[in-house]
């Protein structure tokens, strides 16, 4: 019964809180664009439901946290905590379904995470900026296996580059170079529609041409190389999907690249919300039980100060560790076990 009552509740405030700064933020940012809004209905519709997503990354997570702040004050106002208190409910049992849907709700979070929706922001860039047109990255030059790939401009969304040049290395030697304008990717491989393919002989002797020049239709190269992995580790900042994040973790493990910027990404996924039910279990431990003694508005002020500090504290350890200022594990691993520690020290007490 208890589970009911109180799950009610914090979804309720949950429900109104989030309504509430996703309404804020979008007003914000249509403030912001005002003047580089499309003409089109259409656009201006995408626009609006982009950003809403978008929103979503920052205002979910706090709404949780939020909401159970609302929750616990809210039954200390009214003394039903007290009430279940004397009628033999302990405060662990009267927290359960307060953790367990926030739990339960940022998990589903993550999930979302491996969906596009992560693809957002990149959206709403494309709508203000190019008015819907997919953006392009440029000069992009990467390894794989023993190739050297250079790309002159790359769109992601798309799954389209061109001016691309592949350079196959033997050793240390050039072995073959090859040319196209034009590249498609088609789930699996990318499609050069006409390449152009200069072999290079391993003795090369003077006053001899010994090139080989051949043109190819429908030439493949880079296997599983997705554009979002190109994407990714093109961008100081970028914007990808848990999906994306594996794949590339996985081809730079393979060809035995650096991976310390899409560790800390993948990190970043599960930070913040893995740490947000341990946060509500401190806030819980500082709830008193009788409202008589207890100033309740600046006791909300600190529940909130503080949960804001901590979010932002593991908000600011994801970007500096993206940003490589210090590796993922030592500036999110290390810091989220000890605050999980330092909260179950906490729900022990209750």
């Amino acid at each position: 019964m208890v589970d009911k009552f109180v799950g009610f509740i914090y979804i309720k405030f949950i429900f109104i809180i989030f309504i509430a700064l996703q309404m804020f933020f979008m007003g914000i940012d249509t403030l912001k664009y005002s003047d580089n809004l499309p003409d089109s209905a259409n656009l201006f519709i995408l626009f609006l439901v982009y950003d809403f997503l978008y929103a979503l990354n920052y205002t979910f997570p706090i709404s949780t946290i939020l909401a159970s702040i609302v929750t616990l004050i809210s039954l200390i106002k009214s003394n039903q905590i007290t009430a279940m208190l004397s009628i033999g409910y302990s405060k662990k049992r009267i927290l359960f379904p307060i953790l367990f849907i926030a739990g339960f709700l940022n998990l589903c979070y993550i999930g979302l995470n491996a969906t596009p929706f992560v693809y957002a922001q990149e959206k709403i860039d494309n709508i203000i900026q190019r008015g819907g047109i997919s953006d392009a990255k440029t000069d992009i030059l990467v390894k794989h296996n023993n190739s050297y790939v250079y790309i002159d401009k790359i769109y992601p969304i798309l799954q389209k580059a061109e001016n691309i040049k592949v350079f196959e290395i033997d050793g240390l030697i050039l072995k073959q170079f090859i040319q196209a304008d034009e590249a498609q990717f088609d789930g699996t491989w990318w499609n050069l529609k006409t390449a152009k393919i200069t072999s290079i002989p391993k003795n090369l002797e003077f006053n001899n041409s010994s090139l080989s020049t051949t043109n190819v239709t429908n030439y493949q190269i880079l296997k599983d190389f997705k554009p979002k992995i190109l994407d990714t580790i093109y961008q100081n900042k970028p914007n990808v999907s848990i999906i994306d994040a594996l794949n590339t973790l996985f081809l730079l493990l393979e060809q035995e690249s650096n991976t310390q910027k899409i560790r800390s990404i993948i990190y970043s996924f599960v930070a913040i919300p893995v740490i947000i039910p341990f946060i509500i279990i401190i806030i819980s431990f500082y709830t008193p039980d009788l409202l008589r003694y207890t100033n309740i508005a600046k006791l909300g002020f600190v529940f909130v100060l503080f949960s804001l500090i901590v979010w932002g504290f593991f908000f600011m350890l994801t970007k500096l560790s993206i940003s490589g200022f210090f590796s993922p594990e030592l500036g999110i691993i290390i810091p989220m076990i000890i605050f999980i520690i330092s909260s179950l020290i906490y729900y022990r007490k209750l």
